[in-house]
């Protein structure tokens, strides 16, 4: 700011001198956008593996997340941590294309999670389905959904790492729709679904393996299954299945 100093001439007259002081650019620099630029190559298309690129969409599920960063950073004031926890939460840690920087950003997030809280937690954390026949069809297995945690914990959404594993929900004796892969369509036209499990409560996974969509295939093979809930930590938990599949 500029100070003001009143000299007094001659016969009365009020001379104005301004009185320079420092200013501090850093306080009136403006604050400079996020671009989407910036963040598309921190995450992976979830069919391919590659990087985001606007310019090389190789499926619906990228297209979907490219718009949905484009989205988030329109939006006056978020910062790029803001932007990629926001990403995350809707299509999870495993999206990160390094995955340390997932893991780093996973502890972040702990730092400062209420004590009270819901927390997921899935047990066992993998199943071997052992040798699986294609001319047997379709194999399953169970894991138990618990939640830990003094709030309700709310799963909203499911998803596999494959189009030949699919899961779903068992809670109170009613099993929910099965979901699969992103961009495959099986149940992606549900919106609103999801469970609520009270603090001690507790549901079953069921996760589906069906041979005959690789019919190809033979061999060892691991597939992953994502449950994304609001627990503010763990909010993607992951379980697996491993197996061979044989004639």
């Amino acid at each position: 700011m500029a100070g003001v100093i009143l000299v007094f001439g001659t016969f009365g007259t009020a001379i104005i001198i301004l009185k320079e002081k420092s200013i501090n650019i850093a306080k009136t620099a403006l604050v400079q956008p996020v671009l989407a630029a910036d963040i598309y190559p921190e995450f992976v298309c979830p069919c391919c593996g590659q990087p985001l690129d606007p310019n090389n969409i190789c499926c619906g599920s990228a297209q979907e997340r490219i718009d949905y960063i484009n989205s988030l950073v329109v939006k006056p004031g978020m910062t790029k941590d803001e932007i990629i926890l926001t990403y995350v939460k809707k299509y999870g840690l495993n999206s990160f294309k390094d995955k340390d920087q997932a893991e780093t950003f996973k502890n972040k997030i702990a730092e400062s999670a209420p004590q009270e809280r819901p927390i997921v937690a899935l047990s066992p954390a993998s199943f071997n389905l052992g040798e699986v026949s294609q001319k047997k069809g379709e194999v399953s297995t169970t894991f138990t959904v618990k939640n830990n945690g003094q709030k309700d914990l709310v799963i909203d959404k499911l998803e596999t790492s494959c189009g030949c594993t699919t899961a779903s929900i068992v809670f109170n004796g009613q099993e929910g729709p099965r979901f699969g892969m992103p961009g495959h369509g099986l149940n992606e036209d549900i919106k609103d679904w999801q469970v609520v499990i009270p603090p001690a409560g507790e549901a079953k996974l069921n996760v589906y393996y069906d041979p005959k969509v690789h019919l190809d295939f033979r061999g060892y093979a691991i597939r992953e299954i994502s449950i994304f809930s609001n627990d503010p930590v763990n909010f993607e938990e992951r379980v697996k299945v491993e197996l061979n599949q044989v004639d």
